[in-house]
């Protein structure tokens, strides 16, 4: 059965923004993003929608205050109302309030997993969504993958599998590192615990693929005999959300689509050096690519 959805993540909504804070974000046209958000993605017409996390500017750095959290809270959740297909969301460590670092306002308006959830999202496939929250994101902003979120995707998976389904896996921080070049970079923005994560999905064989956001960054790899999709936010350069396909013949087919505000482009793309610019773009495959899921068609066969 063949599957069309689309994921959007980061989109750090600021009612009230004074400034754009670090690059490549541009918190001060936010409701200028969170318009033109959601008519483009209706624009796809896709079967359903999941936002990776990170819908709002609470937790920790923005320093938001309560009141202003939740307008927040108030003017995405009218928002997102307009989808015109069943959307799905996962909490980021920016989507707590400032103060205590709850989500217990967010999740009276937007329902999201308390730990992990599977839904199904269309015949033969399903969703795993997980909160790796559980702790406040004051204390720890990387998340954790716990022995019960393990269970419970394993739990899943096994009934998935049995079922003919396929399952993929939502989760907000990476969780596959990533090299550079520079002697002296520290990679960051992993989820804690990431080998047993990375354990339980190669040990799943309906997983077939992890989807991530946090980094601001675009990336697509095989790992084994699945996909690792990490996207980039929509509230800066390069301003989008992805258009994905999965196909009866086990091809996953990724587009990534810009929103319509070239001015807002450009300015984002100004705040950063070319180089910077191309790591959160990614190359052309990690944007648009056509690629074989040995773990979809075998499933799906």
């Amino acid at each position: 059965m063949p599957a069309h959805f689309a994921f959007v993540t980061d989109s750090h909504y600021h009612p009230v923004a004074e400034k754009d804070f670090g690059a490549p974000k541009m918190l001060t046209h936010s409701r200028t993003v969170l318009d033109a958000m959601v008519p483009a993605i209706n624009a796809c017409d896709p079967q359903f929608i999941v936002h990776g996390g990170d819908l709002l500017c609470g937790g920790g750095s923005f320093e938001m205050p309560y009141d202003i959290y939740l307008q927040a809270i108030a003017d995405v959740a009218d928002a997102f109302e307009g989808f015109t297909a069943p959307a799905y969301y996962i909490p980021g460590n920016h989507d707590c309030d400032a103060q205590e670092g709850s989500f217990e306002a967010l999740f009276q308006r937007l329902p999201m997993p308390q730990t992990l959830d599977i839904v199904e999202a269309g015949p033969r496939l399903r969703l795993a969504l997980a909160n790796v929250y559980t702790d406040s994101p004051l204390e720890n902003s990387a998340g954790a993958w716990t022995d019960e979120h393990d269970q419970l995707l394993r739990q899943g998976a096994a009934q998935a599998q049995k079922e003919g389904c396929a399952l993929i896996l939502f989760v907000h921080p990476w969780i596959f590192p990533y090299q550079e070049a520079r002697d002296d970079f520290v990679p960051g923005g992993f989820i804690d615990n990431p080998q047993q994560v990375m354990k339980a999905v190669e040990d799943c064989p309906a997983v077939i693929a992890v989807f991530t956001g946090h980094r601001h960054i675009n990336r697509i790899r095989s790992y084994r005999d699945f996909l690792l999709v990490d996207t980039a936010c929509i509230i800066g350069f390069p301003l989008g959300f992805r258009e994905v396909w999965l196909e009866d013949d086990g091809y996953f087919k990724t587009r990534f689509r810009a929103l319509d505000l070239p001015e807002l482009m450009q300015a984002s793309f100004a705040r950063s050096e070319i180089e910077v610019n191309q790591k959160w773009q990614g190359e052309v495959h990690d944007r648009d690519t056509d690629v074989l899921v040995p773990r979809l068609q075998a499933i799906w066969r």
